[in-house]
């Protein structure tokens, strides 16, 4: 709750104060674009249902679950503020199961230190003070990592209350992606499949798991698999995937306006989409048809991207856009893409860039991020070599999905500003994880100092989370 009240103190400063100062075009609080948008889409939806009855309700309006919400809460208070609220309540959900995701491992001391750079993270509170999608992502993405990891390292029989309390917390999770942004339930499913493929692996070659513990690790599993398969569809992007995985669609179309920017080979975005045609595009003989369709799609979506060269011109974008000049054309080009899609997706900005502030003058996004980033690369030094130092490589779960999911995100996006707010929940996950883990090492350093002069050897204390829980 004290999370809860902070945002929406924060948020409603942004609105009032900040916002009114940085874009003069902005409308009641509400910047142009896609704040915008969804504001005018949820009152159209309300003047519908008013008009026509619950009927005319929409989860989507146009593809888009923040005006489908919107509109819902519009019906009892039409304010922007009412959304306000809910995003504040949002973020104190995500601080909640971010702490609770940090005691898995450490204390709740070093868990309420741990998740201050997502409470407080300035970049959030003028971020989520609109009506947005990412809000409830976080959310969903918090509880859906909390889940798997209470159900991938509960013990050994995997008991069916414990089993069902996890799948609480990940069908949870799963239905706020859904709402939102369900391709990210898409991306999700072969990375979770892997990890409760190798998690049940490692627990039978162990030697720690029964045939009945075995069957309800299976059955659970599989309804995870099974709501992430399900629920991976309806929203404008979803759509849009879709499109690109058949290619049903008029590719010289697919860049609007910038059709006579084509014809004279002008537009990146219609000279990349060139490259995916069938007759150009070159499938991987050894690879099965799913995967040469997924990476088809995939640099389809890069693509796409691009035409926001075409439509905004500002420099902001110039400058967040990158490798403008790379189209794989087959699927073995665009696998030779994935090391630069990793840098992209996980670790840019890199420090070469982290001066761009002082090099350009005064710009918030720069000033924030770089600071982000070093915060990341601290906390993957200290959480891997905790890991080492305890054995625990359990911990490594949650790096395991947010690499894999900003390897996605680095494939099919090129836009640095719009990939660091997709990414946003794996980093922060990383950043907190790996302040719990630098805390916990220096508190184990200074024990194994005392223990020097005592005599106890500290080895014998056990882990971590043996010692919170005993």
């Amino acid at each position: 709750m004290v999370v809860s009240l902070y945002a929406f103190a924060a948020m409603v400063i942004a609105r009032e104060l900040v916002i009114p100062s940085v874009f003069p075009a902005a409308v009641a609080g509400n910047i142009p674009g896609d704040p915008d948008y969804y504001h005018r889409l949820a009152l159209e939806r309300v003047e519908a249902i008013r008009e026509g009855g619950i009927s005319e309700l929409q989860l989507r309006p146009e593809g888009q679950g923040p005006a489908g919400l919107a509109s819902l809460v519009y019906l009892v208070n039409p304010s922007p503020y009412s959304f306000v609220l809910i995003n504040a309540l949002s973020h104190g959900l995500s601080a909640l199961m971010m702490a609770m995701l940090v005691m898995r491992w450490f204390s709740v001391r070093a868990a309420l230190v741990a998740i201050a750079p997502l409470v407080i993270s300035p970049y959030m509170m003028v971020w989520f003070f609109q009506l947005n999608k990412d809000s409830l992502v976080l959310s969903g993405v918090l509880m859906l990592v909390y889940g798997l990891v209470r159900f991938v390292t509960a013990k050994e029989r995997v008991p069916v209350r414990e089993g069902m309390i996890s799948l609480l917390f990940m069908g949870g999770g799963v239905v706020l992606l859904w709402t939102m942004r369900p391709y990210l339930n898409q991306v999700l499913l072969p990375i979770i499949a892997v990890l409760l493929v190798f998690s049940l692996g490692w627990r039978a070659m162990g030697g720690h798991l029964s045939f009945s513990g075995g069957a309800v690790f299976a059955l659970y599993g599989l309804i995870l698999i099974a709501c992430l398969g399900v629920l991976g569809q309806g929203a404008a992007s979803s759509e849009t995937i879709r499109r690109l995985e058949s290619f049903d669609f008029d590719i010289d179309g697919a860049v609007g306006n910038e059709a006579s920017g084509y014809r004279e080979g002008k537009s990146v975005a219609a000279r990349c989409l060139d490259r995916i045609k069938a007759e150009v595009w070159r499938d991987e003989n050894a690879l099965p048809d799913y995967v040469n369709r997924k990476l088809r799609a995939m640099m389809g979506q890069r693509c796409l991207t691009f035409t926001l060269l075409e439509t905004q011109k500002n420099s902001t974008v110039l400058k967040s856009m990158v490798d403008v000049d790379r189209w794989p054309a087959g699927s073995l080009e665009a696998l030779g893409y994935l090391p630069r899609a990793l840098m992209l997706g996980f670790f840019a900005p890199w420090p070469d860039d982290w001066s761009y502030v002082f090099r350009n003058g005064p710009s918030f996004f720069y000033m924030v991020v770089p600071l982000e980033a070093f915060l990341l690369y601290a906390g993957l030094l200290g959480l891997g070599f905790w890991a080492w130092r305890t054995r625990m490589w359990v911990t490594l779960i949650p790096l395991f999905l947010s690499v894999g999911v900003s390897l996605a995100y680095g494939m099919t996006t090129p836009f640095l500003g719009v990939l660091y707010r997709y990414r946003f929940p794996f980093w922060i996950i990383i950043i907190c994880l790996g302040i719990a883990a630098m805390m916990d090492l220096r508190a184990r350093r200074g024990g194994e100092c005392r223990s020097g002069e005592t005599g106890l050897d500290v080895s014998e204390l056990g882990s971590t989370e043996s010692l919170r829980q005993g």
